[in-house]
């Protein structure tokens, strides 16, 4: 699979949140993807208590993807999205 095929993907969780859609990829120096920048839905901006604005972003570490197909599942629920995903400013 190469970054292309990642980029718009939408992000879920366990119990099926549309947390949002990848906007990048970060990329260690060791060429390891680290984490997926992702602008948030209305719904998970708000379950991580950020203002919904005009592009709301977060961060979510590689080490919680469950798995990849038509979408990117994370290993969270809705309840725990706030200590998974941080705002990015």
């Amino acid at each position: 699979m190469f970054t292309r095929d990642l980029i718009g993907k939408s992000v879920v969780t366990l119990d099926g949140l549309n947390v949002g859609s990848v906007e990048e990829i970060e990329i260690t120096q060791d060429w390891r993807a680290e984490s997926l920048v992702l602008r948030l839905s209305r719904d998970a901006a708000k379950e991580i208590g950020i203002r919904f604005s005009f592009k709301p972003r977060g961060v979510v570490s590689t080490s919680l993807v469950k798995g990849v197909g038509d979408y990117i599942t994370l290993n969270t629920d809705k309840t725990n999205l706030r200590e998974a995903l941080k705002p990015l400013t």
